[in-house]
This record gives C-alpha cells, structure tokens and sequence, in this order.
C-alpha cells in the first residue's frame, strides 16, 4: 500500500488481498475530506476483509468524500450486496467487469467508466447506463457482459 496526501487529501494505492491484515485499516482517516482509493491491484476481499472495511469508513468524518477507481469486480459486488459497505455519496469512477463470448467462451475483462459507460442518478434524472459493443478478438461474434446488468449498477441508484 502506498498513499500520497495533501493538505485534508489522501490517496490510497491499495494492492493485494483486503483481509484482516490488510495496512488500510490502520490509516487514521479523521482528519481527511477527501480519500481517494485505487484499487487496481486488489485480488480479492475475505468476510473479515469486509467487516473491517466497514468498521474503516464509519470512522471517516462526516462530509468525508470517497472516491473508489479502478475497482476489481468483487469490490464493485461488495458494494452492491454489502448494506453500509460504501458511505453515502462514495463515487466510483471507474470498475473491472467481465464479458463473454457465448459463441468460443472467450473472456475479457473492461475497464467500464463513469460518465463514458454509466451515470450516476442526479437532478431527478435517473442513472444510465451505455455497455460498449464488444467484439470477442477470437471468432468475432458479439460478446455479453457476464454479469447481471441491473444488479451490478445497482450503486448508481444512491444518490451522490
């Protein structure tokens, strides 16, 4: 793990597992506004991974903002499962999702975005949500996501 702060600004590079040894925990979070979290490296998460998580960011402050990037489709499921896993008005900016080829059972995971792929809900407009058209570089026909649409956007409903 390796973070960078400014002034009431943190950023977070988390790498590896988030599991009862994880450094994370550790990170006195009281006194930032901001926290940024990068997620890229993270390989999965264990259920006490989950309950500390939660015990974390209970202790932010309130008007704390989370920013997730880059997050590994098991946290993007934790957020969407988990009740309290993410305070309100936490953001993800960017997440890992898996597709497949049902023709050659390719698989191939995207980098989906926020406001590329999907919105957030804001000014009683509702979320959006815009998957590309993936072709599978194997046999060329059309790749699905591999995974349920509306439950794994189901984040995009709070609101911000």
């Amino acid at each position: 793990m390796n973070q960078k702060t400014n002034g009431d600004a943190i950023e977070i590079f988390l790498e590896g597992p988030i599991s009862e040894k994880t450094e994370l925990f550790d990170v006195k979070v009281q006194n930032f506004k901001h926290i940024k979290l990068n997620m890229a490296k993270v390989t999965f998460i264990n259920s006490i991974g989950v309950k500390n998580w939660i015990s974390w960011t209970v202790r932010f402050s309130l008007g704390t903002k989370l920013i997730m990037e880059e997050c590994p489709y098991v946290i993007v499921n934790q957020v969407n499962i988990v009740h309290g896993f993410v305070p309100k008005g936490t953001i993800i900016t960017s997440f890992y999702a898996p597709f497949l080829c049902e023709s050659c059972a390719h698989e191939l995971t995207m980098k989906l975005e926020n406001d590329v792929h999907y919105k957030y809900a804001a000014n009683q407009l509702p979320h959006e949500v815009h998957l590309p058209e993936l072709v599978c570089t194997k046999c060329g026909s059309p790749m699905e996501p591999d995974f349920m649409v509306d439950k794994i956007f189901g984040f995009l409903k709070e609101k911000a």
